[in-house]
């Protein structure tokens, strides 16, 4: 490698640049142009790693450079690759090598430019998948993704791989999530009864010194042979006017055996209040008035209605589809 300062342009300055911001050493724009915040990125590099601090790109600041790239599975693109052959050639997935990649156009890559192939394993068993479970069997429908939030993160990407799709790239999924959120929901259109899918949730979290992406646990499932039909509220109907003194519910739910929660979902129309109420019950096909004193501070107004059903041995959850009502005094 060539050596490089202030005024220097080129190829190995657009790698130097895209490693250095792999690293969070904010060079600036990845232009090939060696300028003043570059010089000032490679200045703040060479102090952390003990070397002379003069802005200077030598042998022996590119071989710090270099084993860090060893470190992080930093890649520099050559003439004629893609996101497809680097994954291929790299034995990841397409859209891991996207996850790990946050903001960079894979129909955009510049020769020269440093890429992540793999991000960084969490080992901190509390940062995890929490639903679905390692190893369930999930009825046919939309999946809903839940996972620990992280402090400091500043996005999520959820990446779903089929397993059994002889080309999957062609089935992945991947989603970017905003770091307020710590859920997704997976459509069931991107799933196939029978197949066998991995999930990984993907994240984004300068504050540990690089813009490597993280990822929790991977997370297998199976998409049951035979789908089950989700809970269904009969009581109250759809669109009608009910009084917090004489709430009376019923619903049919899958009869599985196992652990279960049955909630109800009350989410007003017109602010951001809900309210959760636990609603277990031996046989909920038979109507049952609520107690009124659950709905004490409950404003009266128009709300969405939801029953989840939750099998913990199964690690099955399913929603019903919402129902309209009008809760009065």
């Amino acid at each position: 490698m060539r050596i490089l300062r202030i005024g220097s342009t080129g190829e190995d300055v657009i790698q130097l640049q895209s490693t250095l911001s792999i690293l969070n050493y904010n060079p600036g724009i990845t232009d090939g142009i060696f300028g003043v915040k570059t010089a000032s990125a490679v200045i703040q590099f060479q102090k952390d790693y003990g070397l002379v601090h003069d802005g200077i790109v030598g042998p022996i600041t590119w071989g710090y450079l270099q084993r860090q790239s060893t470190a992080y599975k930093i890649y520099i693109i050559k003439p004629g690759d893609t996101f497809y052959k680097i994954a291929r050639a790299n034995n990841t997935s397409l859209s891991g090598l996207i996850a790990a990649n946050p903001g960079l156009d894979p129909q955009r890559l510049r020769i020269g430019q440093a890429i992540q192939l793999y991000p960084i394993y969490l080992t901190d068993p509390s940062i995890r998948i929490i639903y679905p479970k390692d190893g369930a069997i999930l009825p046919y429908g939309d999946i809903e993704i839940i996972w620990t939030p992280v402090l400091g993160a500043t996005s999520y990407t959820v990446d779903v791989t089929d397993r059994d799709t002889a080309l999957p790239y062609l089935r992945n999924y991947t989603a970017n999530v905003p770091a307020d959120k710590n859920s997704f929901i997976l459509p069931k259109g991107h799933l196939i009864i029978g197949h066998r899918y991995e999930i990984t949730v993907y994240i984004l979290d300068p504050s540990t010194g690089y813009n490597v992406p993280k990822y929790m646990p991977k997370v297998n499932v199976t998409i049951d042979e035979s789908p089950v039909k989700s809970p269904e509220i009969l009581i109250p109907q759809d669109n009608t006017i009910v009084s917090k003194t004489n709430f009376v519910l019923q619903y049919v739910q899958p009869d599985i055996e196992g652990n279960i929660d049955r909630t109800l979902i009350l989410t007003s129309a017109t602010s951001s209040y809900s309210t959760t109420l636990k609603v277990n019950t031996d046989h909920p096909e038979i109507p049952e008035q609520l107690p009124s004193f659950w709905f004490d501070g409950v404003p009266s107004g128009e709300y969405k209605a939801v029953i989840v059903y939750e099998n913990r041995t199964q690690s099955i959850k399913l929603k019903s589809e919402p129902i309209q009502v009008t809760l009065t005094e």
